[in-house]
């Protein structure tokens, strides 16, 4: 497995991962309901992205934002979980994610 920080978003499509469950990622949504591999289906929003899209009545704190906004997340098809059995589709941030060999 290589992190898929190792690649430019648009290499990513198509691609096979798993999300990594480390401790690092006790916190991510992705590892508490239990999700464990997918593909990469295309290129998400950044936080900044979809908050201007959202306009001003949604505000989102501004140093929240300038963490985000350089980490772009990726839509995945996620494999079937006992939490969701017919699989389900997910932005998630690149970080969390490792890019099968």
């Amino acid at each position: 497995m290589v992190p898929a920080e190792n690649f430019p978003p648009q290499q990513l499509v198509r691609k096979r991962v798993a999300f990594k469950d480390d401790a690092e990622h006790a916190a991510c949504w992705h590892q508490q309901v239990g999700l464990k591999t997918g593909v990469i289906v295309k290129i998400g929003q950044t936080l900044a992205q979809k908050a201007a899209l959202m306009g001003p009545e949604f505000e989102i704190p501004a140093e929240l934002l300038e963490e985000e906004e350089e980490m772009p997340r990726v839509w995945v098809k996620v494999d079937p979980t006992p939490s969701f059995p017919r699989g389900c589709e997910t932005a998630v941030q690149i970080r969390c994610l490792q890019v099968a060999d």
